[in-house]
């Protein structure tokens, strides 16, 4: 009699998925699939009938032990067109069979040469195509079967009973669990194993459109970073869109979409955020479409601060709404501060902060021991340091001065407890007698990172301390002690001398006292100014006394200038290769033994390169069109200019500088975030960077 909990028949199963459904490839060619034995067990539903079965299994393909043949794959391409070209190419050469074979797991098509039926011969195959210029690095592969077979797939148990289950296609439900687990991750809803033509299963992630989108946004732009919803929205809204564009692109594999870059990014369940599954349900069933029909979503993470049209990347298409937009802006506002200065050091900045603090009075460029005094006296009084009677400072000379904060705040007491003999010697290896409390208070200044303590080495200390040095060097002890606390965000607005930051998620409030220094910086230069010029989502650090009043803004200027995506990391990029690289780079999808030359032919209005003539071994050319110029170099993005040198050694080496990560083609990631910080919404952000377009419900197609 057949055991409760064994594979039983039953009339239909007791869970189903709501639509509309999509199904996504995660692995293709597996000899065999195993599922754990979960709590409650599974639903089967196959072409013949529904079963239920409480233990683990494993289903095994009509072909995992066909006579093994072997093949080499020439190479691993992104897109489809390329990847056929290539497997023409090789065709043409060496009259060998070579077929493109799509992978959804690595999101790649596979480009297999030759059908061998050990591996020997498979090798002899590899050194012609490298004589040929094809590459070094080719693999021996395994080739899929062409032998014939049953649609049928072989069931074992984990109790191992065994069982046929006839048909092309098998759903497997976990009865109880909301997820399940498809090699290592867990997946929400249901498994579908697909036998493919090569008699190999396929294994899918079959669940509904809104539960997949959820494992998709944070995949493509996750809220630990891009934390603005409006953003995440039209992110949603573009994923969903291309999702249901897309439906059945693989259906000769049996599945709708693959859960890589050459569709889209699709974590699963485990990938999962909080803010995602709220863009998601704010824009359930809601799409993108063009006169009534969905439109083919494309999105770029990085614009670089324009779109192309869509003719350049993908020649050929001229879809009216992927048309060229500029991702900037230069809306400025300003924010009136105390006074304007010249350029100023990180240690002149922070000295007149503390002086600010302080509140000590604008002094001659001469200043005495007693100015010191009251330096110092400040720093006591705003870090509540009970007042000592120590000897004053006998001048302002650095030596005397480093003696003095000895006194007042037990330096070298504190480097003889906490310091090794030798860590004074490291510090000062140029000095030649470093002994005595000026040189203790040094080393422990610089070993607790109180600076510009570090200064020290190979100066006279008989020379004046520089009030500038003195005043960094509080402000610096200060902030080790708390009396300044250091708040860094985004300037999410600015009203008056009322601004917003935002840290962590969370915008908060600030009220700046009129006469407030205020500094702006780019890069190492810093200058204080009387009114300040701020854009929305620049980066600030607010400065705060211990009583939490604000005593000084420094706003951080960006690299990449007014383009919305500035902040992403590919807004600037450089990459360098020597040609023998960028040879084995561009053997991908062209043979090339040597690398002569490379002429951009064009750019389109956003300066992007349409087409590069790439000079090969004796002189021989051929032109890269689109998105193959970017894959065959390497590179992030259409949008660069060459500079060619020579290294040491003769070999010719090509640097390109260029912005952008990505095709630059449709919705930008990194633009829509920052449009979203400047408070446009989701339908505003998707209406910019596509071209007459509507977002409604996917019922009204």
């Amino acid at each position: 009699m057949r055991q409760a909990n064994a594979l039983t028949s039953i009339p239909s199963v007791g869970r189903s998925i709501v639509p509309p459904r999509i199904r996504v490839g995660l692995l293709s060619d597996q000899t065999s699939i195993n599922f754990p034995r979960v709590e409650g067990g599974y639903y089967l539903a196959g072409e013949q009938g529904a079963y239920t079965l409480r233990r683990g299994f494993t289903a095994t393909a009509p072909l995992a032990s066909a006579t093994i043949h072997y093949a080499v794959q020439a190479g691993a391409i992104s897109d489809k067109a390329s990847a056929e070209a290539f497997a023409e190419k090789i065709r043409g050469d060496l009259a060998v069979r070579v077929d493109s074979v799509f992978d959804p797991a690595v999101g790649l098509n596979r480009v297999l040469a030759g059908d061998f039926a050990t591996a020997a011969p498979a090798s002899l195959l590899r050194e012609q195509l490298v004589a040929r210029g094809y590459g070094k690095d080719m693999l021996i592969v395994r080739r899929p079967s062409d032998q014939t077979f049953a649609m049928e797939m072989a069931i074992v148990d984990d109790e191992n009973e065994r069982f046929t289950i006839a048909g092309q296609s098998l759903l497997i439900v976990p009865m109880t669990s909301d997820t399940i687990t498809i090699g290592t991750k867990p997946y929400r809803t249901a498994a579908r194993l697909f036998i493919n033509s090569r008699g190999l299963l396929n294994v899918i992630n079959e669940l509904n459109l809104e539960d997949y989108l959820r494992g998709v946004i944070p995949a493509e732009m996750g809220s630990k970073i891009y934390d603005e919803l409006e953003a995440l929205k039209a992110q949603a809204l573009a994923a969903r869109t291309y999702a249901v564009r897309n439906l059945g692109q693989y259906a000769a594999e049996g599945y709708d979409i693959c859960p890589g870059p050459a569709c889209q990014a699709y974590n699963g369940f485990a990938g999962e955020e909080a803010l995602t599954d709220q863009a998601v349900r704010e824009t359930a069933g809601r799409i993108i479409t063009y006169q009534g029909k969905p439109i083919d979503a494309l999105y770029t993470a990085t614009c670089g601060g324009e779109t192309s049209d869509v003719g350049t990347m993908f020649p050929g298409r001229s879809e009216p709404y992927l048309k060229r937009v500029r991702d900037v802006e230069l809306e400025m506002t300003s924010i009136i501060g105390g006074a304007d200065s010249g350029i100023l050091t990180e240690s002149q900045v922070s000295a007149r902060i503390f002086a600010a603090m302080a509140k000590l009075p604008e002094q001659p460029s001469a200043w005495s021991a007693r100015d010191v005094e009251r330096a110092v006296e400040g720093t006591a009084r705003l870090a509540g340091l009970a007042q000592q009677a120590v000897a004053p400072p006998a001048s302002s000379r650095r030596g005397d001065v480093l003696a003095y904060l000895d006194r007042v705040l037990s330096l070298a007491s504190h480097a003889d407890a906490l310091m090794l003999p030798e860590d004074r010697q490291y510090f000062f290896p140029q000095t030649r007698v470093s002994t005595g409390a000026p040189y203790a208070a040094a080393a422990f200044l610089i070993k607790w990172g109180i600076l510009p303590a570090q200064d020290v080495d190979r100066i006279d200390m008989s020379a004046a301390m520089p009030r500038e040095e003195l005043y960094a060097l509080l402000g610096s002890w200060l902030r080790k002690h708390e009396v300044v606390r250091e708040i860094a965000g985004k300037i999410a607005k600015v009203d008056g001398r009322t601004i917003t930051l935002k840290a962590d998620g969370r915008n908060t409030t600030y009220s700046l006292p009129e006469g407030i220094p205020l500094y702006r910086k780019l890069g190492d230069r810093a200058q204080e100014y009387a009114s300040l010029p701020v854009m929305i989502g620049d980066r600030a650090l607010l400065m705060q006394d211990a009583r939490h009043v604000p005593v000084a803004l420094i706003v951080t200027a960006n690299f990449d200038g007014a383009s919305f995506d500035r902040t992403s990391s590919f807004s600037n990029w450089t990459r360098s290769y020597r040609s023998d690289e960028l040879v084995a780079s561009i053997n991908k999808r062209n043979p090339i033994k040597q690398l002569v030359a490379l002429e951009p032919l064009g750019t389109d209005e956003s300066k992007r390169i349409t087409e590069l003539r790439v000079t090969a071994e004796g002189g021989r050319t051929f032109v890269l069109k689109g998105l193959p110029i970017r894959w065959s170099l390497n590179v992030p993005d259409n949008l660069f200019v060459i500079e060619r040198s020579v290294d040491p050694d003769g070999m010719p080496r090509y640097t390109f500088f260029g912005k952008g990560w990505g095709h630059g083609v449709g919705f930008c990631q990194v633009g829509a975030y920052g449009m979203a910080f400047r408070g446009w919404t989701a339908e505003r952000i998707i209406k910019y960077f596509y071209t007459g377009v509507e977002v409604e419900g996917m019922l009204r197609q």
